[in-house]
């Protein structure tokens, strides 16, 4: 026969368990994620992954050749840093409501989503034995 007490561990521990499936789903969902911004012409792209790490950089036609070279750096420069703001805020967003305040992309080293997602569980695992 159950207790209330029982019941109550068990709901909690259920609902721990799902908190922790969403946060994994989310670690996985920005480890994934790519965010692409072009300039205005088309003319640079830039692509950052879910942490705003540059890892693709386009340039389209030849116009980009007639540039000054600080022209150049400039739209680079902006184009690169707008890509990571977009990431940020995206990132930010998939994490919005599961943890408290707010989190940063960068707080996770999202290199290897599996490691991180093993850690998650493990913390999870250390809160229910400290439970029971």
């Amino acid at each position: 026969m159950s207790t209330p007490l029982h019941n109550e561990l068990a709901t909690a521990l259920a609902e721990l368990r799902q908190q922790q499936e969403r946060i994994a789903t989310a670690v996985d969902t920005v480890a994934n994620a790519t965010t692409t911004v072009a300039t205005e012409d088309r003319m640079v792209e830039a692509t950052v992954d879910g942490q705003g790490k540059l890892i693709e950089l386009k340039f389209t036609g030849r116009r980009w050749r007639d540039l000054a070279p600080k022209e150049l750096a400039s739209r680079l420069v902006d184009t690169i840093a707008k890509a990571q703001e977009q990431s940020a805020k995206s990132s930010a967003a998939v994490f919005a409501g599961l943890m408290p305040g707010e989190v940063a992309p960068s707080m996770f080293d999202l290199s290897d989503p599996a490691a991180l997602n093993a850690e998650i569980g493990a913390m999870f695992d250390k809160a229910v034995k400290e439970w029971r």
